[in-house]
């Protein structure tokens, strides 16, 4: 008690605490007055996760992915306080809309408590603003994409671009703009809230709440101190929405990650579902009428709500004498709530959307998986580079790509190696060795076409059926043993394709051998020294990689480009 007795000569806190605790209630404790409270304890819970997520955190574009891996998957409890935190922020935003609403229903926006209104709808913003910069710092392919599509809302609004840019840090999206989001996110937006949030208390303190519209004998009636009942709907309120939100990360067992933001993929862009509706408003107003679903629609919004106290002129705060001014109100949330569901039931039935998220999923397993082998210092995509895999998918970038398209990427000076061993890819080529695809632009385009007059395509499919049979031992059992005897059989009496091609390894011919054709082991003899006298001989423009790369590399390699099927 001495300490207390010291403390309070010195602050006035027994006198302070006495004050609130005893303030009146007119007409007593109500559920609808808890959602003020909440939004201050969900405010303050987001300060405490987010100074210890930030003990973790590096804001650079090379380290937020791996750090916020690290924190996730191998932190104690890590995926535990991210979770939290971002479930917080849509809590807020939830709670957010619910005091909005019960502000209007209970009027009490109308005099004198117009600035309190307005310094609520400020924090509403903010609200929004600590969404949309928190969502971009995991630097993760959904937060860079989704983020993308709200700035670029932004630059598309008249005289936005200049505010898009400086919130970037320049036209594209890079290390400054992560910097940027952090600096927004950590400091500006926390000091901002708690600013608008102390004159929103003073503003409460000096009107106090708003009472029920009901007689003033029975308002006295039913006035109760806020100490106990109040305060123990608030708390309980608090203790609902942190059950709620314990149970959802626990269910969810945190918060997404997806895969380090990389600007070359073709991710499937979504922002957060508390801006779906803005997103689905764009596909309605396209090309010059984009600015509606921009600029004047949500301006419209914006400023009807700020100007809801100067509109209402109603006698009174009851409701039968608000009626247009709520009815306003009721279209915009129901035209918010519409837009939002139609987007989330168009995105479940978009079977390519679908599609997309199914790999982005997939896509985000693998980095998470190899990220706990570390990160390399260059950060983001090249954790895929722990992966064997991605190791020979650079290597083929790096040797192979510059003629070759594998995978959708690459030159087409020599012949494409998307499905090379596949029965599609052998027809194709058989039948027009010249095209581009395969050796129109390379010095073995000698090979004379074959025309459906030489070989229907039922005997060309019998020919080929026998090419895939010559590729090895698994490939033969693949195969139909009736059309392989058929295909024999065209080659060497129809077709006399022996002329130009030997069936044995090591002897000379006009083409490449095709014993084991399309194996791993024939793609590698290829690699090491395409100038063999039983491969190109001295036609061969491909560089010998023998001295280039290791034994190892070369059968990666092989075993890399032998295995890609048709897309």
């Amino acid at each position: 008690m001495a300490l207390l007795d010291w403390l309070d000569e010195r602050t006035g806190i027994r006198s302070a605490t006495r004050l609130m605790l005893e303030e009146d209630v007119p007409g007593g404790a109500r559920l609808r007055y808890v959602f003020g409270s909440v939004l201050v304890f969900l405010f303050m819970q987001q300060v405490v996760l987010g100074i210890l997520l930030a003990f973790y955190y590096s804001p650079s574009a090379t380290d937020a992915w791996a750090s916020t891996a690290y924190l996730n998957d191998q932190v104690t409890s890590g995926w535990f306080l991210r979770g939290l935190h971002h479930h917080g922020s849509s809590a807020m935003v939830v709670v957010v809309v619910l005091h909005l609403l019960q502000v209007v229903f209970a009027g009490a926006y109308r005099k004198p408590r117009e600035v309190n209104w307005w310094t609520g709808l400020l924090m509403g913003a903010i609200v929004l603003a600590f969404a949309l910069t928190g969502y971009l710092l995991p630097w993760d392919q959904k937060g860079y994409w989704a983020t993308q599509v709200a700035t670029g809302i932004m630059g598309s609004v008249p005289g936005g671009e200049p505010l898009q840019q400086f919130v970037q840090g320049g036209p594209e999206y890079g290390n400054l703009t992560l910097t940027r989001f952090f600096a927004l996110h950590v400091f500006v937006l926390p000091i901002a809230l708690a600013g608008l949030l102390g004159v929103h208390l003073l503003l409460f303190r000096k009107h106090g709440v708003t009472p029920p519209d009901l007689p003033e004998a029975e308002l006295q009636r039913k006035t109760q101190p806020f100490w106990p009942n109040q305060l123990f709907l608030d708390v309980l309120a608090m203790a609902v929405c942190a059950a709620v939100l314990v149970g959802l990360t626990v269910k969810t067992h945190g918060a997404e990650l997806f895969a380090p933001a990389d600007p070359a993929s073709n991710f499937v862009a979504r922002p957060e579902w508390y801006f779906l509706f803005l997103f689905q408003l764009l596909k309605y107003f396209q090309g010059p009428l984009q600015i509606v679903a921009t600029v004047l629609l949500p301006g419209a919004a914006a400023v009807y709500l700020f100007a809801l106290p100067l509109v209402d002129r109603a006698k009174s705060r009851a409701v039968r004498s608000r009626w247009a001014v709520l009815s306003g109100v009721g279209i915009l949330m129901a035209g918010v709530t519409a837009l939002t569901a139609v987007a989330i039931v168009e995105d479940n039935n978009n079977e390519s959307f679908q599609h997309g998220v199914e790999q982005a999923h997939a896509e985000a397993t693998r980095a998470r998986e190899l990220a706990r082998e570390g990160v390399a210092p260059v950060g983001g995509v090249a954790v895929f580079d722990n992966d064997p895999e991605q190791k020979t998918r650079n290597l083929f970038k790096e040797h192979c790509a510059t003629c070759h398209t594998l995978e959708g990427k690459g030159s087409e000076e020599a012949p494409t190696l998307d499905g090379f061993t596949s029965r599609e890819w052998l027809t194709a080529l058989v039948r027009n060795p010249r095209d581009r695809r395969f050796y129109g632009a390379t010095k073995h385009n000698t090979m004379e076409p074959l025309t459906t007059e030489q070989a229907s395509d039922e005997e060309l499919a019998a020919v080929v059926e026998y090419l895939i049979g010559l590729s090895g031992a698994g490939a033969a059992a693949s195969v139909d043993a009736a059309m392989v005897a058929r295909g024999k059989e065209l080659w060497d009496k129809k077709l006399e394709c022996s002329s130009c091609h030997e069936l044995e390894a090591g002897k000379d011919s006009t083409g490449p051998t095709l014993a084991g054709r399309g194996s791993p082991a024939w793609v590698a003899r290829i690699i090491r020294d395409s100038s063999q006298k039983d491969l190109y001989g001295d036609t061969a423009e491909m560089p010998k990689f023998a001295d280039k790369l290791t034994q190892e590399q070369i059968e990666a390699l092989a075993q890399f480009v032998a295995s890609r099927k048709t897309p």
